[in-house]
């Protein structure tokens, strides 16, 4: 018997749920122990995780771009 996809109800809300959970518990954030915790497949939590991270680099990029394009505006 197959079983039944795990698909989420409200995927932006269990992608703010992953990132809060992988943030405040520093020892338990392997994505094998989230996929119980949320009861998703460990590769939504890596691409969930992921994107975030890319995310997250872009910005920080992004504003170091922009400091250094104001710092040297002369």
């Amino acid at each position: 018997m197959k079983t039944k996809p795990r698909i989420p109800e409200q995927p932006k809300l269990l992608a703010k749920q992953v990132v809060e959970y992988f943030y405040n518990n520093p020892k338990a954030n392997t994505s094998k122990e989230m996929e119980e915790v949320f009861n998703v497949s460990h590769r939504r939590i890596r691409k969930i995780i992921g994107e975030h991270l890319k995310d997250k680099l872009e910005n920080s990029i992004t504003r170091r771009y922009i400091q250094y394009e104001f710092c040297n505006k002369e």
